[in-house]
């Protein structure tokens, strides 16, 4: 199955509303796909003027587009969300899902799949995704670029960033300038442990989105609850240092 293929058959299992295309019969390759067919309709009623993905098409001599590149095209949705798809189903995914379904892919796709990242929530990611059939290294695609997700490397990475996040700020971490009062309170040597693989790995796609999944919400959560213990602890110890 193509690309669009397995995404426009998990449209249709997951009951997600789809646009109604009309097609006409006509006897050539999709414009956008490349595959042969015998109904479809004219590109001009899919793409607007805006539409800057030529460069992608796989017959662009053609005229008309195959009803699954038309309807993903279509679907909003899959525009506006991050989304994992398989032949059975489709996931729209928000940023804060990207975790449990990067890490635990597994769980939630067999056969073939595709996936898609955004953050414009706005650039077509569907019929320019590459179809994967390995849970542990796959392709993502996101917006206007493409990268290899190694999911067991990338998930020993992930909670060193996480466990870094919990004291320093995505910028601090992003950048690997540091403020050196965090890093005392990290601790050095467990701060130049993490920072030398972490250093590796910055300014990479795969770096990048691994910042960005990061749960702030989360995050705040459980450094409140610590700062809130430190406060309690020194509270005893000047009570017990009066007594």
């Amino acid at each position: 199955m193509t690309n669009t293929e397995i995404i426009y058959s998990g449209l249709l299992a997951s009951g997600i509303s789809i646009p109604v295309i009309e097609l006409e019969e006509v006897k050539s390759n999709c414009l956008v796909c490349g595959k042969p067919i015998s109904k479809g309709t004219t590109y001009k009623k899919i793409v607007s003027s805006n539409f800057t993905d030529w460069d992608i098409c796989k017959n662009k001599s053609g005229t008309h587009i195959c009803k699954e590149c038309s309807t993903v095209i279509k679907t909003k949705e899959l525009r506006t969300n991050n989304f994992l798809a398989t032949k059975d189903n489709l996931y729209l995914l928000k940023k804060n899902d990207l975790e449990e379904y990067l890490f635990n892919i597994d769980k939630y796709v067999s056969g073939d799949f595709v996936i898609g990242i955004t953050r414009s929530f706005k650039k077509h990611n569907s019929y320019r995704c590459k179809v994967n059939n390995n849970t542990n290294v796959f392709i993502i695609r996101e917006e206007d670029k493409e990268y290899v997700f190694d999911r067991a490397n990338m998930k020993v990475l992930y909670d060193i960033i996480w466990d870094m996040y919990l004291y320093f700020t995505k910028d601090e971490i992003q950048t690997g300038q540091y403020q050196i009062s965090k890093i005392q309170e990290y601790g050095l040597k467990r701060f130049k442990k993490h920072e030398e693989i972490i250093k590796r790995h910055r300014n990479t796609h795969q770096f990048d989105l691994l910042l960005y999944i990061l749960n702030s919400e989360k995050r705040n959560k459980i450094v409140e609850e610590r700062i809130k213990k430190h406060k309690e602890e020194k509270k005893k110890q000047k009570q017990a240092q009066k007594q």
